[in-house]
């Protein structure tokens, strides 16, 4: 995807990112994939800027090659960024196989990390993990996320004490290296880094 323009630089066929400003209301009306505010127009979607001059109308064409945000159900990757007792984020890397240009979070409450009790997150996840997710609310920014479904969980785990990757033996992660061994809500594919 080609890369986002600056505010000053704007003109038909400008790659724009959500909340990006490319007009004035004194200019042009907004279009689908736009709003406005305050005499602002504004990007709504990631998409290419179009002008209708007869209009004079400003509208955004969506990249459908690739997604412009998480979407319900969508499958994402990734990397927990913070893990709290009742909640954890997540830095979104990947959504349905394409990087985003865009920074996202997943948001993943306690009851949707898996199908058996989880007294703390801490015991799910721990900082760095590389996660396999799937979107359950795309209304709310942080996305919530869910890994409770079997293929869904820490697809990439770092030892604690050594750094060195887990590795999956049998229903528990183990350092090759210090033999130290961690509990995670490990995917049922554990080591495969695809959606």
């Amino acid at each position: 995807m080609a890369e986002a323009k600056s505010n000053s630089e704007m003109k038909p066929g400008d790659i724009v990112l959500p909340g990006q400003k490319i007009a004035v209301i004194e200019m042009y009306v907004p279009g689908p994939g736009t709003y406005e505010e305050n005499g602002i127009i504004y990007a709504s979607i990631i998409g290419e800027i179009h002008i209708d001059q007869r209009e004079k109308k400003v509208y955004i064409i969506p990249r459908e090659d690739k997604p412009s945000l998480p979407k319900n159900r969508d499958l994402v990757i990734g990397r927990i960024s913070m893990v709290r007792k009742q909640m954890a984020i997540a830095d979104i890397t990947n959504i349905r196989g394409f990087y985003p240009t865009t920074d996202f979070e997943g948001m993943i409450h306690i009851s949707q990390v898996s199908r058996t009790y989880l007294d703390s997150l801490s015991d799910a996840f721990k900082t760095g993990d590389l996660i396999r997710a799937s979107v359950i609310n795309d209304e709310v920014i942080p996305f919530h996320i869910k890994t409770s479904d079997p293929n869904l969980g820490v697809i990439l785990a770092h030892c604690s004490e050594c750094g060195d990757v887990l590795k999956l033996e049998g229903r528990r992660l183990q350092c090759p290296t210090c033999r130290n061994i961690e509990r995670r809500k490990v995917a049922n594919n554990y080591g495969k880094y695809f959606l």
